[in-house]
Order: structure tokens, then sequence, then C-alpha cells
């Protein structure tokens, strides 16, 4: 079943008085369960479609189903249900509330979830960082936590209300390589618990861990490709550590 079906999507700005054609009638779907990459050049529309996909601007022209919901005439509060319930967003910077513990951060999207009122959403927060890895770091405020953590809480937050999809915006963008893995092996054992995930990347080393990258040019889509050797990201950091720590044993012993 299709999660995400886009027809014919145009999204133009005036700009200075001159039109900015951002997309030009895309087509893209994506099924359940499926990992998509979506990479291209500055100025080809990777914004543009995010912002699309996040219901957080609409198009000019076209269609947009999401889950089953057509939300290209929706009025605002349909679109912030949506956001609420059907998308679960990870960003680049972790947008985590600094004076908030993890469990308080992950229980956020829980106080607007419109199906009803939530009686048990520590609960459900504290699975949601179990999943992720992070039960014994509930009570830790963001400061408190590294990179990779922090990042961990912002995927448990996306995954506490069991979104449609995943939209992530340059998840590792502020990561090291180690961390990077980490969340890429995170992602990996999301999707392959059925989780859909759609993740906006420049870097193809990292599309390399998905199932199908999407390349946009010039407000276009010019290729849709299935990934046909997907890496392990775990199995990659794994290999990283080993060496890593093959080089430090080396260095004691000739020390």
């Amino acid at each position: 079943m299709a999660v995400i079906e886009l027809q014919g999507i145009k999204r133009h700005y005036r700009l200075e008085g001159i039109i900015v054609r951002a997309l030009r009638g895309l087509d893209f779907s994506a099924e359940a369960g499926e990992f998509v990459s979506v990479m291209g050049p500055s100025g080809s529309g990777k914004s543009t479609l995010m912002n699309i996909l996040g219901c957080l601007d609409k198009p000019n022209e076209g269609t947009y189903r999401l889950d089953g919901i057509e939300t290209s005439a929706s009025d605002s509060d349909t679109f912030a249900f949506i956001r609420n319930q059907k998308i679960g967003f990870v960003f680049q910077a972790f947008n985590l509330l600094a004076r908030t513990t993890a469990l308080e951060n992950v229980e956020l999207p829980l106080f607007y979830n419109r199906q009803g009122k939530i009686r048990n959403r520590k609960e459900r927060a504290a699975a949601a960082l179990r999943d992720v890895g992070l039960e014994d770091r509930l009570n830790h405020l963001p400061s408190q936590l590294s990179g990779g953590q922090q990042q961990r809480v912002a995927i448990a937050r996306a995954m506490v209300n069991d979104p449609a999809f995943i939209l992530a915006d340059e998840p590792t963008g502020n990561l090291d390589t180690e961390m990077t893995l980490e969340i890429m092996s995170l992602f990996q054992d999301l999707n392959r618990q059925g989780k859909t995930v759609i993740m906006v990347t420049h870097e193809p080393e990292l599309a390399a861990y998905t199932k199908r990258v999407i390349t946009l040019r010039d407000g276009a889509l010019v290729s849709d490709i299935p990934v046909t050797e997907q890496r392990s990201a775990a199995e990659d950091l794994a290999i990283r550590q080993r060496r890593i720590a093959s080089e430090e044993l080396g260095e004691r012993n000739e020390a």
C-alpha cells in the first residue's frame, strides 16, 4: 500500500519579482516499509519536496495523498493533525528543548494527540526511548547527552505517535562518523521493523544504507533507482571500531 502518493506536484515562488519554479510536475510514491533517500544538488528542489512531504507547505498544483488522506485541500487544523499524527520529523539540529529531560522531550507530541487524551504518556515515551537504546537516559537533559544520543531522543520523539512515516532531513549532518553509523543502523533497524523512512541527504555514502534513491535536478525527478547492494551500518560500525581498537593497541605496544 502506498503511504505517499504525489502526482503532478508543482511549486513556485516569487522572489524579487522573479518566479522560481522549485518543483516542476513531480510524481513520486513510496510504499509502506520503504527506506528512500532523496538526493540532488543545491537548488534541485529537495527542501521544497521535504516541506510538502512534511505538510509544512502546499503545492501550487498537483495532489499529495498521505496514508490515504488528500492533503492538498486541507485546512490549517487538518494540516496540524497530519503533522502530529502521520509524520515523524527528524532534523539535523535535533530540535530538543534544552531544559527538558529526554523523557519529557519524547512525551511532548503526545500532548497534542487529537485521538483522545493519552493517559500513559510517560510509559509510551519511556518505551520509545527504550526502543532506541536510551532506557538509562530518561532523566538526562540534552546537554548531558552526546550528539548521537540527542539524535536518538529525536528519533524516539518522532516514533512515539506511531506515524505513517519518518521524514529525516540530513539527520547525521551534525554527527561524527561513528555516531553517523549508529544513527543509520538505528534507521535500518526501524525499517526492518516495517517503518517507512524518507531521508533527505547529499551524501552518497548514506544513501547506500537505504533501499532506494531518487534524485532531483532543477525541480524534476531525474532518476529513481533501487539500491541493489544495501550496506549494513551496523557491520560498517563494527569494522570501524575493530580497526580503531587495533590501531590503539599498536600505538600502546610501540610506546
